[in-house]
């Protein structure tokens, strides 16, 4: 590989489509395990014949999908314009990743520090569909939606959301600003919609799976207010599948 100095890159900024099924979530492993970023990394490093670091705006989890991805590289471009290098790593890339864009951008931006929000969307169906089983959940019971709305009405603000997520190292603190939070129901199902500052390990995937437990009864409305006033450490709520979770966009000022 060569070794190009740092003063010779310049930054660039990529939005990202995957299907999350078939990689060990976005983060490179110190193994060989197959992750989103790595096989960015390792397509570029083969096009542009330089060792090359992509930072995302965030980390996902095996089996989660994106239609936003942001992430940031800084690369020289020696004889290949940005338009060509986008080509070829469609190209290269396999079927389950597409590049949307990629743009020079100014020395400063950071996928992961400079952005203001994150969206996502978790998809629920009633009734079991074969050809988007890799993109949905159909939990084996029967949920009330009257019971849930009120509940997805209180996650609005600023909580710690301890009760709802893992502990993951280099995480810090609990506490997450909600922006919006939307239970919008369909003919088949719903859309969990939720954009907030920050999501920490699991955290929607907790949401859901407790949000569906208010719907069957196993929580009260109180008792799932209590997960929010008086958050615990792993607080024993269901975890969604990852299958039916999506990161939707990154904001940024």
């Amino acid at each position: 590989m060569n070794d190009i100095k740092k003063e010779d890159r310049q930054r660039y900024r990529f939005l990202i489509e995957f299907d999350g099924t078939d990689f060990a979530g976005w983060q490179r492993q110190i193994d060989s395990t197959r992750t989103v970023q790595s096989e960015i990394e390792n397509a570029l490093a083969q096009i542009l014949q330089q060792k090359v670091t992509l930072i995302g705006s965030g980390r996902t989890d095996a089996g989660v999908h994106a239609l936003g991805q942001v992430a940031h590289a800084d690369l020289f471009l020696a004889n290949i314009s940005p338009q060509k290098l986008l080509s070829s790593m469609n190209s290269l890339l396999k079927a389950d990743i597409h590049i949307i864009s990629l743009n020079e951008t100014s020395s400063d931006f950071h996928a992961r520090f400079q952005a203001i929000s994150r969206s996502y969307r978790y998809r629920i169906e009633r009734n079991r569909h074969p050809l988007l089983r890799r993109y949905i959940w159909t939990p084996q019971y029967i949920w009330n939606d009257e019971f849930v709305i009120p509940a997805v009405e209180l996650l609005i603000g600023r909580h710690s959301f301890k009760s709802f997520c893992l502990q993951r190292p280099g995480e810090e603190g609990y506490y997450c600003t909600i922006k919006s939070a939307k239970w919008e129901i369909d003919n088949d199902g719903v859309n969990f919609l939720i954009t907030a500052d920050r999501f920490l390990h699991k955290m929607v995937r907790g949401l859901v799976g407790a949000l569906i437990d208010v719907g069957r009864g196993r929580y009260s409305l109180d008792e799932f207010n209590q997960l929010l006033d008086n958050p615990k450490r792993n607080g024993a709520v269901s975890v969604a599948p990852p299958h039916g979770l999506t990161l939707m966009r990154v904001d940024y000022p």
